[in-house]
């Protein structure tokens, strides 16, 4: 806990948007940061350096940050509970610390953003750049959070998305780009801004995806910009199955434009696209439940695509309008799903839900107090991990907690009054408490709200119109590069590069290494050819597929490259962009390589810690012909004759034995397999021992 971190112990710190409620998470933190990090937190990180250097108390330091904007330190404040364990107050205990307000950077082309951003090796979810083009959403959907936390909307210009777009995507090797936002479609000029990204970007085969769309805010034309280079992801959020519900969560949708986007997506060769709906929104009746299947089967029909259709429970969120309402019960959640579940069986739909367990524990955190501080402890102490995969969830265990700190789940999950202090009453984002609960009581009315972007104020509290205020791009302004470039000339040339595997790099899959080189082409500057088709791939083959974990001295892979300049300098070029423990040995035309690029087997190098082998013992076909190994695979174990495998085996010393194995018609083995078997070597030897591939054996050309 932050008590028990002395001023030596680093300082643990949160943000984002689980930070408008950390309550659940406070004795842990020393500090939260609410808003834009932009706004100071660069600062604030050499206020925290300066005051190490000095030896300043943790306490004292702590106290100096809290006077910057969005720094929330809990220990400066402490909940007071009534008899009936309700909160009814919190309590600060520096004078002129009883709120919190979020910090707002004004303007997003001053911003810093990262154009050089850290690219992993091992593949993430979401595999690409994201450019984030605004910031803040306007459209008030009543249950959404970010909605109400990160306003007011503000647009980074076109030329300003074009410029860091192209640095990145040149320091990362990216091929595909996303350009973020809460609501991209509402961006002032993005068909412009789409067609000069893909005029200057597609010519090298660069994607473009946009991530989150509203119903109606894709036209024929930006659909046509997307799949200039290859069709991405299409996602669309109806949220809700009934137009009367739509209107109490003020989602600005009707039937007709989520069928006219589908139907356009069809048309444009989309195969797939993915309806979001939430199940439990208040006023929510079985009829809005069923109504969803009937909303999915009408957007596939007359058409050949597939529909993934995702549900889940809806959550309360605090700072929203919605942040009173009670969560639907978790029997008729189950009851709701399983009605889904049966009503979307057909050709072509694919239903994909969230477990009410999960959603159940979300809505108990997402409006949680100090006291679930225990409850997190208890559930961790008992084996609680990776909680957000089904597969590891143990409800059973968050229930125990509960029940041992003393607290019912119904307690969080239900209903608020209007004057309750609420967990995070001390937590400002901006937007007054009085606009949230008009806009609760306009939901029940069934009325809508007008979106402010189109200059209606509704008078949420956030801008105060001198710094704090709407910042919209011009949608008239013209564009540079508005001509597609040209796409790279030049002869096609088939390199042979010859590569070692080692160090960390040795952990990489072997799909993990075709990116790792792919982008290390772009980056490089290099030109791939690339395949046809609707998804075009860049022309490169590797030998073989080199398991992970085992270093190598000898890899081979061809690349087709579009005018590609000298074989040295490719070598360099390559050589500087690749991460560490990649290393090239030789780059030469294939027309000039002697062999094909098919290995007809491998040598390893096997070192042992200490007096294993014994010396003098080399290969001996008669003693080793028909010895029958067992191989263990996917299918589960198989017997197979280790003799054509086994090409050479020779012990250097008693510590080190160069072994070569062969490809055959039953497949290959490994080094150790055939070591362990031969040797009849303990498993506290065999873990001790360092295979490296010292050569691939190639066919002859």
């Amino acid at each position: 806990t932050a008590r028990e971190r002395d001023s030596k112990a680093p300082l643990v710190v949160g943000g984002g948007p689980c930070a408008f409620n950390p309550e659940p998470l406070a004795e842990f933190f020393d500090f939260f940061y609410l808003g834009d990090a932009e706004a100071g937190l660069i600062d604030l990180l050499y206020e925290v350096a300066e005051s190490r250097a000095a030896e300043v108390p943790k306490s004292e330091l702590l106290a100096r940050l809290a006077g910057r904007p969005g720094v929330y330190v809990p220990s400066l404040f402490e909940p007071v509970y009534d008899s009936r364990g309700r909160l009814i107050e919190i309590a600060s205990l520096k004078p002129g610390y009883e709120k919190v307000r979020r910090a707002v950077v004004p303007d997003l082309d001053r911003a810093y953003f990262p154009d050089r951003p850290v690219v992993p090796f091992t593949r993430p979810v979401h595999d690409r750049l994201a450019v984030e083009i605004s910031r803040g959403c306007t459209r008030g959907c009543r249950f959404c959070q970010a909605g109400y936390i990160y306003r007011p909307v503000r647009e980074r210009r076109p030329e300003t998305v074009l410029s860091l777009a192209a640095r990145a995507l040149a320091s990362t090797g990216h091929d595909e780009a996303s350009f973020l936002s809460l609501s991209a479609g509402d961006y002032t000029c993005l068909p412009q801004l789409m067609t000069a990204f893909m005029n200057v970007h597609a010519p090298r085969r660069v994607a473009l995806s946009l991530p989150s769309l509203r119903v109606g805010s894709l036209t024929a034309e930006m659909m046509g910009q997307i799949k200039r280079v290859r069709k991405t992801g299409f996602t669309l959020a109806p949220e809700a199955g009934t137009q009367r519900l739509r209107d109490v969560i003020n989602k600005d949708l009707t039937e007709d434009d989520l069928l006219s986007s589908a139907r356009e997506a069809f048309g444009l060769g989309w195969r797939l696209i993915k309806l979001y709906f939430m199940l439990g929104l208040p006023t929510e009746t079985r009829a809005d439940v069923e109504a969803i299947a009937d909303l999915a089967r009408k957007v596939r029909t007359g058409t050949k695509g597939r529909l993934g259709v995702s549900f889940a429970a809806f959550v309360p969120k605090a700072h929203t309008p919605f942040q009173w309402e009670p969560m639907l019960d978790h029997d008729l959640v189950l009851d709701r799903m399983d009605l889904l579940r049966r009503r979307l069986k057909g050709r072509g739909l694919r239903p994909k839900w969230n477990s009410a367990e999960s959603s159940l524990i979300e809505g108990i955190l997402a409006r949680g107090d100090r006291r679930l501080g225990r409850v997190l402890r208890l559930v961790q102490a008992r084996g609680g991990r990776f909680d957000a995969w089904d597969e590891q969830l143990r409800p059973s265990l968050w229930l125990e907690a509960l029940a041992e700190a003393g607290l019912s789940p119904d307690d969080y999950l239900r209903a608020r009054d209007r004057d309750e202090v609420l967990p995070w009453s001390h937590l400002d984002t901006g937007t007054d408490v009085a606009y949230l609960w008009s806009e609760r009581e306009r939901s029940f009315r069934g009325e809508k709200s007008p979106d402010c972007r189109d200059g209606t104020c509704g008078r949420c509290g956030v801008c105060d119109f001198e710094r704090v205020q709407p910042v919209l791009s011009d949608p008239d302004q013209d564009l540079p590069s508005t001509l597609p470039a040209a796409a790279p000339e030049g002869p096609v040339r088939r390199l042979r590069i010859n590569y070692a595997k080692l160090g960390p790099a040795r952990f990489l899959s072997h799909l993990e290494t075709v990116d790792v080189f792919v982008r290390a082409f772009r980056r490089a500057g290099l030109d791939l050819n690339m395949s046809q088709g609707f998804h075009p791939q860049p022309r490169v083959i590797f030998c073989t597929p080199l398991p992970v974990g085992l270093p190598s001295l000898d890899e081979h892979l061809e690349a087709e490259l579009i005018g590609p300049p000298n074989l040295d300098r490719v070598n360099q070029l390559l050589a500087r962009h690749l991460p560490q423990g990649f290393s090239i040995n030789s780059v030469v035309s294939s027309s000039e390589a002697r062999s094909r690029l098919k290995a007809r087997g491998e040598r390893y190098r096997i070192e042992a810690p200490e007096d294993t082998f014994k010396p003098g013992l080399s290969f001996d076909p008669e003693r080793l012909e028909h010895i029958q190994l067992t191989k263990r695979g996917k299918k589960g174990p198989r017997r197979i004759d280790l003799f054509p495998l086994l090409g050479d085996l020779r012990v250097l010393t008693s510590r080190s034995i160069d072994i070569t194995l062969l490809n055959g018609p039953q497949g290959s083995v490994r080094p150790l397999a055939v070591l362990e078997f031969l040797f009849n070597l303990s498993k506290e030897i065999m873990d001790e021992l360092v295979v490296v591939k010292v050569e691939t054996l190639l066919e002859r050309g």
